[in-house]
């Protein structure tokens, strides 16, 4: 019985084997099809956070939706100097960010300045992003 079940099942596993490498192997287009291939273009990887830029993070993140709603855009930046300090620690760091982040603050008034503006949600706003 015991020898029965192996010859059945060894060729069975070994036909399933070669049926998946060919598979593989098989997949895209070749000879004149070959120019009918898409090419997909890769998805550029997650970049991954250090400990210090994910609580800067989840800090920002906390205030923009749940203390920002509730106290009104006041910006007059686009972007907002929430989300310009998120753009600055993930770009720059932790203590550069958070840095650039507490200089935009301190410019952050009514003032016309020097910036060029752009029209955002039916407001005008200082255009500043981070470079």
């Amino acid at each position: 019985m015991k020898t029965i079940l192996v010859s059945l099942i060894l060729p069975l596993l070994t036909l399933s084997l070669y049926g998946q490498q060919y598979a593989e192997s098989s997949s895209t287009p070749w000879g004149a099809d070959v120019d009918l291939l898409q090419k997909s273009t890769p998805e550029a990887p997650e970049k991954k956070r250090s400990h210090g830029q994910k609580v800067c993070y989840s800090m920002i993140r906390f205030f923009q939706t749940t203390i920002g709603p509730i106290d009104g855009p006041r910006s007059s930046y686009y972007p907002t100097s929430s989300q310009y300090a998120l753009e600055a620690i993930e770009k720059y760091g932790v203590f550069t960010g958070i840095a650039l982040g507490c200089d935009r603050l301190m410019r952050e008034n009514g003032e016309p300045w020097i910036y060029p503006t752009t029209h955002n949600y039916g407001i005008q706003r200082k255009l500043d992003p981070v470079r």
